[in-house]
């Protein structure tokens, strides 16, 4: 069985390697999968980086979500998902960049055949945060505006794809006409480029309407530009920071405006949520899934024996859409 190992903490790029391991031990409540596609996700070079709320163990495995098939089944787990197809939720309890896994039963939900294994690979990480931001918060009408930042990621794509469902409407803030143009291809309703300026192009895009709520993976600024356009009482989830920053908001707004700021971390509700809740979440959207609504652009797919050259593009400026590590079943 092939692996990647993280062996220190720091860049991915330069600690991470490729090993050969024997026989996995499969505990009583464990599932073994064989592996078809993992994404490489920001959030895996911020745990290699040793950023993250989990740290790293090391040596110690990596990867936080993807999709494989159940070979075996431990004693006490439910023994019908031998032969499943499963998304693996990315809880940290596992690393996934392995042409074998083993992984905790409680780790995975079965999925329907059919269906694109890449998408399915990046099905739960991004979509769930942009689900539970949707409708953990704010009880959200048709009509309604939101705004959020960072809006060609792949947390704003799911949001654009799940709010227009919903009919509420989307201002997508980004950083450059090339982010824009992607965000526009998403379907978002007004996309903004950040600068000075963005409350005054917010109010005039919104023409007289206000935002409910602001969604922010930039940090700094940004969420408070937009902060400045919410309904009084409205609400700003932070749940990550491309800046390494948080979201700064205008003192006036969040007092006089009565403003609320939430966290949102997805694996506190991967670990804390009903299993029923988990998996009517994940069923929703892999539905969404399976009819193309929901879909993440695929920059390039690397065999796992590759995975110097997947970073190295993950890296580039020029990257488009995701970089996906593959798994050879012959060779595990």
């Amino acid at each position: 069985m092939s692996k990647l190992t993280l062996t220190g903490v720091g860049d991915a790029a330069q600690n991470v390697r490729l090993d050969q391991d024997g026989d996995l031990t499969v505990g009583a409540h464990d599932v073994l999968l064989q592996m078809e596609a993992a994404p490489i996700n920001p959030v895996d070079n911020l745990f290699a980086n040793g950023w993250y709320a989990v740290q790293p163990t090391i040596p110690g495995s990596i990867g936080s979500e993807g999709v494989g098939r159940v070979l075996t089944v431990g004693p006490a787990a439910d023994q019908s998902l031998t032969g499943r197809r499963v998304v693996i939720l990315g809880s940290y309890e596992q690393g996934v960049w392995a042409d074998r896994v083993v992984v905790p039963a409680r780790n995975v939900v079965a999925v329907p055949e059919g269906i694109d294994v890449l998408q399915l690979s990046m099905a739960v990480i991004n979509p769930v945060t942009a689900y539970l931001m949707l409708n953990r918060y704010v009880d959200l009408k048709p009509g309604d505006w939101i705004g959020q930042t960072l809006g060609n990621s792949a947390v704003a794509r799911a949001v654009t794809t799940l709010a227009r469902i919903a009919g509420v409407r989307t201002v997508s803030v980004v950083r450059s006409e090339k982010a824009a143009e992607q965000a526009r291809a998403a379907g978002a309703d007004v996309v903004l480029v950040d600068g000075d300026d963005l409350a005054e192009q917010t109010t005039k895009a919104l023409d007289g309407a206000r935002l409910r709520m602001v969604l922010d993976g930039a940090g700094g600024a940004t969420a408070g530009r937009l902060a400045t356009v919410l309904e009084t009482g409205g609400t700003v989830v932070s749940y990550s920071s491309a800046t390494g920053e948080p979201p700064t908001l205008p003192l006036g707004n969040l007092v006089f405006g009565e403003l609320a700021l939430r966290g949102l971390w997805v694996v506190s509700w991967f670990h804390n949520a009903p299993r029923a809740e988990i998996e009517a979440v994940i069923a929703e959207l892999v539905e969404l899934v399976a009819s193309g609504q929901l879909a993440v652009p695929v920059d390039s797919t690397f065999p796992l024996h590759r995975y110097a050259e997947a970073l190295a593009r993950d890296a580039s400026p020029e990257r488009a859409g995701k970089v996906l590590l593959t798994f050879d079943a012959t060779q595990a």
